[in-house]
């Protein structure tokens, strides 16, 4: 399976929670390292892995996933929409490899 399908995969797992909160389940977990895999041997994602590091300070893994989806749907183009997440994915993925996950 290629990248794109792997993080429409993704986006098509349950998330978010009756109160709105997102909780990873173990199947997007799965994916989410995958993805992040396969991104980080993206030339444009290993040359912008500083500043994404430096945009996610702070931040839980959750809060950049549902960056992600802002940025995914307020792309202005196909590219920036798919370099959206293959950006973040692997920041996302790092943040739950830290707590275990």
């Amino acid at each position: 399976m290629n990248i794109d399908d792997l993080i429409c995969k993704l986006l098509e797992e349950p998330v978010t929670q009756e109160d709105n909160r997102i909780e990873f389940t173990s199947r997007s977990i799965e994916l989410i390292h995958e993805v992040a895999k396969m991104c980080n041997e993206i030339p444009i994602v290993e040359k912008t892995k500083e500043q994404a590091e430096d945009y996610a300070e702070g931040l839980s893994a959750e809060q950049v996933y549902l960056d992600m989806l802002v940025k995914i749907v307020d792309a202005p183009t196909a590219i920036h929409m798919k370099m959206s997440a293959k950006m973040l994915i692997p920041i996302i993925s790092r943040k739950l490899k830290e707590r275990g996950l």
